[in-house]
């Protein structure tokens, strides 16, 4: 009589299961990762904007002449996940691409001139109504916890 050497068809059905259900599992929790990282790197990107503009409103006492061209702002250096980035009067919009495509994030700054205080509100927005990546935005780019949600 001779053995068989092998795995059944039900064997091998089962292990293919079981790999579909891990990367069921795996494969948004990467994405999530993806994003986040992704966020972290705008922040950076955007954090000597923000203290320039801040910069600004505080020395002017206005928004007014905040913008990219008034202050002298270089330009964005080639980013692997903002397509391009703006600031007018003090507002700070920009746009993802690769792992954030179709996200658009403005960031307004509030000025109260009688404490000598600024605050950003940070508002995320995007086109593939991708919930986790929305949530990512508002995260990272929170300001003390004081922005809209």
């Amino acid at each position: 009589m001779s053995s068989q050497h092998g795995f059944t068809l039900l064997e091998l059905m089962v292990v293919i299961a079981i790999i579909a259900i891990l990367g069921a599992i795996a494969v948004p929790a990467y994405q999530r990762y993806l994003q986040k990282a992704a966020m972290t790197d705008v922040l950076q990107a955007v954090t000597p904007y923000k203290t320039e503009v801040e910069l600004c409103a505080l020395e002017q006492g206005s928004l007014a002449g905040c913008s990219a061209a008034q202050l002298g702002l270089a330009t964005l250096p080639p980013s692997t996940y903002i397509a391009n980035l703006d600031v007018a009067q003090g507002v700070i919009s920009l746009s993802g691409q690769q792992a954030l495509a179709g996200l658009q994030v403005t960031l307004t700054p509030e000025l109260n001139r009688d404490a000598g205080t600024l605050r950003w509100q940070q508002h995320c927005q995007s086109d593939g109504a991708e919930p986790t990546l929305l949530a990512s935005c508002r995260s990272i780019l929170r300001d003390n916890g004081n922005d809209q949600p």
